[in-house]
């Protein structure tokens, strides 16, 4: 059974707004790959609460991943938002440009800010 046309660029934008966000937790500098669950929590698209990427995240840490499965996940759902584009058949861009700037940017902010320290309180 074929899906609506709605819910492929529902997809499509969910996994574009995933592979934004990680992409934007990669170039995070002060970002570890210990510390990449507690940035997740933070994220509008609950991906800290998403099984797939938490297990991915989780098993990279305990086989000692110096990318804590980024190099996995991000080209992945990258993927996963092409194949739907195609589906579409349109290209990524109509996808990205369809998703309101601000928002975009929220998401990204969500993994570029610094992390507090735990038990010490930030001024």
């Amino acid at each position: 059974m074929m899906l609506p046309e709605n819910e492929v660029r529902q997809r499509a934008e969910y996994c574009y707004l995933v592979f934004l966000q990680l992409s934007r937790l990669r170039e995070n500098m002060q970002a570890t790959p210990e510390r990449y669950l507690d940035y997740l929590k933070r994220s509008t698209l609950r991906l800290a609460e998403d099984a797939f990427i938490r297990a991915i995240v989780e098993e990279e840490l305990r086989m000692g991943s110096p990318d804590g499965g980024l190099r996995y996940l991000i080209p992945l759902y990258e993927g996963f938002a092409h194949a739907y584009c195609e589906v579409l058949q349109i290209p990524l861009e109509e996808i990205r440009d369809g998703i309101p700037q601000d928002f975009r940017e929220k998401l990204a902010a969500e993994m570029d800010r610094k992390l507090r320290k735990s038990r010490k309180k930030q001024a």
